[in-house]
């Protein structure tokens, strides 16, 4: 039984090392490695990365755009920050931003509602 306690012990210990190690290496290089797509913000100092099959909010909005989006932010100098969710214009009801507490932040030139979690 002590056997069994000190190898569950000894897995959970190498699997928190192995997300440590993993989170440390994210970086816009590694999601576009993935399939993720990067672009630097055209309105901050920033990283932006949209996971696969998402890509970017484009302008003129068109019809069929995606409900939302999410993102992952980097510095400049690729060190994670943290994350962007983006809800369609129609589809916003004045709910919260989980992260915040408060209410997102329109833009419309996008035709999306903003929450940043920093």
């Amino acid at each position: 039984m002590i056997r069994l306690a000190l190898v569950i012990a000894a897995v959970a210990v190498s699997l928190g090392i192995a997300t440590a190690a993993t989170a440390e290496g994210l970086t816009p290089s590694t999601l576009i490695n993935a399939g993720w797509t990067c672009f630097n913000d055209p309105g901050a100092p920033r990283i932006v990365c949209s996971d696969p099959g998402h890509g970017r909010p484009v302008i003129p909005a068109p019809p069929d755009r995606p409900a939302s989006y999410n993102f992952k932010i980097f510095s400049l100098g690729e060190t994670f920050v943290g994350t962007v969710h983006l809800i369609r214009d129609d589809l916003y009801q004045g709910q919260p931003c989980r992260q915040t507490g408060g209410l997102y932040f329109h833009i419309a030139v996008i035709g999306y509602y903003r929450c940043e979690h920093f």
